[in-house]
């Protein structure tokens, strides 16, 4: 191959997002979700890596591997998400098997694909079936064709099918086929252009010197047969005790699966209908079996009753939350280590309430339950560090947030048990708190890193991966980047709006956002559109006065007095105000710059004396809770001195007549205790996007 040959395939290589896209029946999940795994895990023989095929150049790693089908609509065509990730793939693999030849939207992706790519990159799997059994004359045999209709002939240059048989590249992972480990080889050749000889030789030859290295070390170590007895002694206690945990699991799983099915059967079948029964209701009953017929298992009860609050939670519900786990505490303390789940829950739900005092309580007692630090209980740990980081940054308390995230990072390191996500949940939150201190760089970095762990390990359009979108554009916005974070936050609400009902409040956190970006870009109507929305969403979710509502009516206010409105500004922050007083219950730095930010309403309205007190009574609170060399404070002195009346506006008609005085400002510096929430970036509005 020539040198100028190489050079193109690379470049070509380079132009891919992904190595292959997964194709597959929803039947054929678990067999995708396998062979996901396998082939991003999957380490090129280093002798290999970077010689030129036919396809580029060969990688260390054939990653990131595409695989997001989860839910397809029942009509119309594929979303824009999956075309576009079928375009970025330099190869298409299909798991084929009866359903996926019967699969409307598995034919449909390899059409799209082919028409794009062409024959030559599709790579079949075979899962079950038989190849080409639809071209049987034997009675019954269609049932078991396993190619779907666009795998088995080549496209024509019209962009359909043609009847010419396409003969794709097979591999077969049953049993009495190629089997697991040979197919896995045969689609690695065929997503790197490397000869399957090659491929073969160059991993049994590691393999070989794999067996050769721990066979030089069972010789050595039977010098210490005597220490290896004791040591193999200490892995059977382990083992037992193992095992012991290991049933005990199990017999709460069955435990639990048993009692959920049960919550499912109709109490009264003459009257109930099963087609009209909602998820409020099979979670409210659920919740009330769990207080009435677990008080003998609270163990058991401890779990059932974490698990329905999270998904009181993720529906928005918080107050039913907190309701079936309060009820539950004298329960919750007697679980032991089982009962710390259901305690971080609370934790968590008081954080989402703005309950700081109630959530950093609800932690420690989690910490409590779960016992000492080991690998078995880390986990555990590293979530509550994690919730108490996130307690923190509603409190603005910067150095012992990172310290906790710093903790839960720790943790994370030797625990047993860390779910995917874990790791960039903390880099998430730990960059949030680092943009606050006005660590932007640094910020965004973490953020970045909690991104791509998110997109690799859970999706790209997984709510955390929308999250992570949000935090980013956060960050941008306080570095009064507003450009970068308007196409942030639109990536954040693109995917939210896809998997959130739309009433539910981290939508309306994404929304309250969005709304601060568009209105520092000097777009008022989409900004007062935006937080009119995110206020609706909170105020029906919360029944009652939150911080985030206050957030967002910071933003408002500052919109009406840009629109000359002074007083429905001053208006809405006072309610802004009486939402923080409710939620932070003291002094809280959000008060300082909700005076800041009124003074700048006042000083547009040409009322500098007012405006000059409450900004000076707003640094004052800046000061004393944030510390007067806190980048925020720093700012918001900026903008207290760069208060000045409006520039008067020449006109060629005569003067109006003198406008009557606008009303008192309802707050005043001597009043200015619990003022509203939300910092501002040095451009001088209140940053007011919740952190997550």
């Amino acid at each position: 191959m020539t040198p100028e040959k190489a050079e193109t395939l690379g470049r070509q290589d380079e132009a891919y997002a992904y190595r292959a896209f997964i194709s597959y029946s929803h039947r054929d999940k678990q067999l995708a979700q396998w062979l996901h795994r396998q082939v991003e895990s999957y380490r090129i023989p280093a002798k290999l890596v970077g010689k030129v095929t036919g396809v580029g150049t060969v990688p260390r790693r054939l990653r990131p591997i595409f695989r997001d089908r989860e839910e397809l609509p029942a009509s119309g065509d594929l979303s824009a998400e999956l075309s576009g990730a079928l375009r970025k793939s330099m190869f298409l693999v299909v798991i084929c098997s009866p359903a996926a030849a019967k699969s409307r939207w598995v034919n449909e992706e390899i059409l799209q694909f082919k028409r794009v790519h062409g024959d030559s990159r599709v790579l079949a799997v075979i899962a079950d079936g038989e190849p080409y059994a639809s071209d049987s004359e034997i009675p019954g045999s269609h049932d078991s064709e396993c190619f779907p209709q666009a795998l088995r002939y080549r496209m024509g240059e019209d962009g359909k099918l043609s009847d010419i048989p396409a003969e794709p590249i097979a591999a077969d992972v049953r049993r009495e086929a190629d089997g697991h480990r040979l197919a896995t080889q045969k689609l690695i050749a065929g997503l790197t252009g490397l000869r399957l000889d090659d491929l073969v030789r160059r991993e049994n030859q590691r393999r070989i010197a794999q067996i050769t290295t721990v066979a030089v070390g069972a010789m050595m170590g039977m010098v210490v047969t005597g220490g290896l007895a004791f040591y193999a002694n200490s892995l059977r206690i382990e083992a037992n005790e193992q095992r012991t945990i290991a049933q005990h699991e199990a017999a709460a799983a069955r435990a639990a699966s048993d009692y959920l099915v049960g919550t499912f059967k109709l109490s009264n079948p003459a009257v109930e209908n099963p087609r009209t029964i909602t998820a409020m209701t099979i979670l409210d009953r659920s919740a009330q079996r769990a207080r009435t017929e677990l008080k003998d298992q609270p163990g058991i009860q401890s779990r059932l009753l974490a698990t329905l609050a999270r998904a009181y939670n993720n529906l928005g519900l918080f107050t039913q939350s907190q309701a079936a786990l309060e009820s539950a505490i004298p329960v919750i303390d007697r679980s032991g280590a089982d009962g710390a789940e259901a305690m971080l829950v609370l934790a968590e739900t008081y954080s989402r309430e703005g309950a700081l005092d109630k959530g950093m309580q609800a932690v420690r007692r989690a910490e409590a339950l779960a016992g000492p630090l080991t690998p078995a209980t880390a986990g555990q740990h590293a979530r509550a560090s994690l919730i108490e980081g996130k307690l923190l940054i509603s409190a603005t308390k910067v150095k012992e947030g990172i310290a906790a995230f710093d903790r839960a990072l720790a943790d994370y390191k030797i625990a047993n048990d860390k779910p995917p996500g874990a790791v960039a949940s903390v880099l998430n939150n730990r960059g949030l708190l680092l943009s606050d201190d006005g660590q932007f760089a640094a910020a965004d970095a973490s953020l970045t890193e909690s991104l791509e762990l998110f997109q690799t390990e859970l999706g790209a359009n997984h709510l955390e991966t929308g999250k992570t979108w949000f935090a980013l554009a956060q960050n941008s916005f306080n570095a009064n980047q507003l450009p970068k974070a308007r196409e942030q936050i639109a990536n954040a609400l693109r995917i939210e709006r896809g998997v959130l009902d739309p009433d539910n409040p981290t939508l309306a956190n994404t929304l309250s956002m969005q709304g601060q970006i568009y209105q520092g870009l000097g777009n008022l109507a989409e900004a007062e559109r935006s937080l009119r929305e995110a206020i609706g969403i909170y105020q029906k979710a919360f029944k009652g006065p939150h911080y985030l509502i206050g957030i967002a009516e910071v933003y408002l206010g500052l919109i009406e007095s840009q629109r000359g409105d002074t007083a429905g500004a001053l208006a809405t922050l006072d309610d802004a105000k009486h939402n923080y007083d409710v939620s932070y219950g003291k002094l809280h730095p959000n008060h300082g710059d909700l005076l800041v930010n009124r003074a700048k309403v006042l000083a547009r309205a040409n009322r500098m004396a007012e405006a000059k007190s409450d900004c000076e009574a707003g640094l004052q609170i800046l000061r004393q809770t944030m510390g007067p060399d806190a980048s925020f404070t720093k700012s918001s002195a900026a903008d207290c001195r760069a208060l000045a009346p409006p520039k008067p506006t020449p006109v060629a008609t005569p003067p109006a007549a003198k406008p009557a005085p606008a009303a008192p400002a309802a707050t005043t510096a001597a009043a200015a205790a619990p003022a509203t929430g939300g910092k501002t970036p040095a451009n001088a509005a209140p940053q007011s996007a919740p952190s997550r």
